[in-house]
């Protein structure tokens, strides 16, 4: 995950493949990556790999399992957006290579790339 700052990169890439899930928010003491942003809720959203069969083949049968991100805002008071639309509370919403997910009011943006992403 790539964290920007009016479009400019911050820190080193914060590797997201250790855990299943990831909690975003303003609560330290529990979130696995902060957002010390003042509008950003304690507990603002949250991402979560999940397995899932992605396209059927010709013969009907479902493709290999692939694992995929998802993201759900917790019921923020301001919001979780990807690529600047807001999401809909308690409800997962899968994320693209290249996808921009921002918090609240915050200028941060968070970007899921690949090593191998164009930019």
């Amino acid at each position: 995950i790539y964290v920007f700052k009016y479009g400019e990169p911050l820190n080193e890439p914060l590797c997201s493949h250790y855990q299943s899930c990831y909690l975003f928010g303003r609560e330290r003491k529990i979130a696995d990556i902060p957002t010390d942003h003042p509008s950003c809720s304690k507990q603002q959203a949250v991402i979560q790999y999940r397995e899932v069969e992605k396209e059927k083949q010709p013969d009907g049968m479902m493709g290999k399992k692939q694992v995929w991100p998802y993201i759900m805002d917790l019921g923020s008071t301001n919001n979780t957006y990807i690529n600047e639309t807001p999401i809909e509370p308690q409800r997962y919403y899968e994320l693209f290579e290249k996808d921009t997910t921002r918090f609240g009011n915050s200028s941060q943006k968070y970007a899921l790339l690949h090593e191998n992403s164009d930019e």
